[in-house]
C-alpha cells in the first residue's frame, strides 16, 4: 500500500487536502472539500451505486432518399464513481416502440432492407469532450397492407475505466431509414418511441 495513502486511512481525521492518496490523484473530481471527504472514503472496494437517469418519448422521422437525420436524444443518466477504485460501469437503457405502415403489396412484393433505427450511447466526463461507446439497432419489416405493431428495445453497455470521475451517460437516436421493398407502392411509414428509461450500475473492479 502506498505510504501517503496509508497514512491517510490511518487516521480518519486527515482530509484529502492534506493527505492526497494515489486514488484522489487519479480522480479528476478530487475529493469534495466543501462536504470534507476524508481519504478515509477513497477508494472503496465494497460500495455499489445505482444511479435511475431520466427517459421521455419522441417521434422518430424517416428521412426520404438518404436525407440528414438531427439526433434525438433519449435519455441521460449522470454517476459520480468518485469513492470507487478503477470502477465498472453498467448502463442498463430500455424502451417501448411503435411502428405502423400502409402500403400497397404485389404477389412479387419482396424486402430488400428493413425500417431500421440506431441508437447511440455516448459519455462526457468530468466536462470533457463526448466520447461515443457504440451503436445498436432496431429493424423491422411486413408486407401487409396495413401494420401496427409495438416492441420492446434494450440493450445493456458495461466498461470499466481505470480512473473515477463524474459522467453523464446518454443515449440518442442517431439515424433512422426507412424500409427498402420491392413491388411495394404507396408506402407510408410511422415510428415513435413510447418510452424510455436508462440506469447505471458501478462498483469498484
Amino acid at each position: 500500500m502506498n505510504s501517503i495513502y496509508k497514512s491517510c486511512t490511518n487516521n480518519k481525521h486527515y482530509e484529502c487536502h492534506n493527505h492526497i492518496c494515489d486514488h484522489c490523484k487519479c480522480n479528476p473530481c478530487k475529493c469534495d472539500y466543501d462536504k470534507r471527504k476524508s481519504c478515509i472514503q477513497h477508494p472503496t472496494l465494497t460500495e455499489t451505486i445505482l444511479a435511475c437517469g431520466t427517459g421521455t418519448g419522441a417521434n422518430i422521422p424517416i428521412p426520404t432518399n438518404n436525407g440528414t437525420f438531427s439526433p434525438i436524444t433519449l435519455a441521460s443518466v449522470s454517476i459520480d464513481t468518485s469513492c470507487l477504485k478503477k470502477p465498472t460501469v453498467k448502463i442498463d437503457f430500455d424502451s417501448i416502440i411503435n411502428y405502423s405502415a400502409s402500403m400497397t403489396v404485389a404477389d412479387d412484393a419482396a424486402i430488400s432492407n428493413p425500417f431500421t433505427v440506431t441508437f447511440q450511447l455516448s459519455k462526457t466526463c468530468n466536462d470533457g469532450s463526448k466520447i461515443g461507446l457504440g451503436n445498436w439497432y432496431y429493424s423491422t419489416a411486413f408486407l401487409l397492407p396495413a401494420v401496427n405493431t409495438t416492441d420492446s428495445f434494450s440493450f445493456t453497455h458495461c466498461e470499466c475505466s481505470s480512473c473515477s470521475g463524474c459522467c453523464i451517460y446518454t443515449i440518442e437516436i442517431v439515424q433512422a431509414s426507412a424500409s427498402v421493398l420491392t413491388n411495394v407502392t404507396d408506402l407510408v411509414e410511422n415510428a415513435q418511441i413510447v418510452s424510455s428509461s436508462i440506469s447505471a450500475l458501478a462498483s469498484s473492479c
